[in-house]
């Protein structure tokens, strides 16, 4: 029979407390590989949901900016129109004609070309002398065959305005120096005639004149007429306004 010896059960004991170490490390590692794994996972996840929400703010965003937000071209084009119009008053200050003249322009096709006589204003539209005047565009218009239309036109301020109407309204009925025409029916017509428009505070009021041909010459303003004298014809005959000749302008010499 072999001899007892201690040792020798102590050894299959400490061999099995080793083996259950040894499990219970591979164990904690395993847990600890979970847990990591885990982690990771978690922390994935999380990022993905905030690049998510990143995505849809920048989505709702540019479908704000395009459902009609503000934006930077909008502001621009407002402070431009701030602009343009603080630079209006300028405008007005210059030789460009204002508003008020640009209505008083000269129209392509006036009356005074189918007008069977100078004194044919259509009713309401001729000058009285004593309104006040605000300013005036001098407008010529041919009748001769191949110049029928407006020959020019010229725009002068309230001062010559009212200069004009002044210099008018003292004027005899008829220039008696100026020669009585007897012509043919057919050259009776003159080939060119002006027309003073007036800016007056009812609106655009004309004078007609007439300086060529031989049925008449003077001043029309539909309800009155005055002979043509060159005082007030020196004032607005500059220009594209200013004819080379006419029947009784050369009779007056000094226009």
């Amino acid at each position: 029979m072999p001899e007892y010896d201690p040792e020798q059960e102590l050894g299959p004991k400490f061999t099995s407390a080793l083996h259950n170490q040894a499990g219970q490390s591979d164990l904690q590692k395993t847990g600890l590989a979970r847990e990591a794994r885990r982690r990771v996972h978690r922390r994935r996840q999380t990022w993905s949901v905030a690049a998510g929400v990143v995505l849809v703010a920048a989505a709702i965003g540019g479908v704000w900016s395009f459902a009609g937000g503000e934006s930077p071209v909008a502001t621009s084009n407002s402070d431009s129109s701030g602009d343009s119009k603080a630079a209006a008053p300028n405008t007005a200050q210059g030789i460009a004609p204002s508003n008020e003249s640009a209505v008083a322009g000269c129209p392509v096709d006036h009356p005074i070309l189918t007008a069977p006589g100078p004194d044919a204003l259509p009713a309401g539209t001729g000058l009285d002398l004593n309104t006040m005047v605000t300013g005036l565009r001098a407008c010529r218009y041919g009748f001769a065959e191949g110049g029928t239309g407006l020959l020019g036109q010229e725009s002068f301020n309230a001062a010559t305005a009212q200069q004009v109407v002044n210099e008018i309204k003292v004027l005899p009925e008829r220039n008696a120096k100026l020669p009585v025409f007897k012509c043919a029916p057919q050259v009776a017509k003159p080939s060119e005639a002006i027309v003073l428009r007036f800016e007056t505070a009812a609106g655009i009021r004309e004078i007609w004149v007439e300086y060529d041909g031989c049925q008449s010459a003077g001043f029309f303003t539909g309800t009155h007429t005055y002979g043509l004298f060159s005082a007030p014809l020196k004032l607005f005959m500059t220009g594209s306004v200013r004819p080379s000749g006419g029947t009784y302008l050369d009779a007056l010499k000094d226009w």
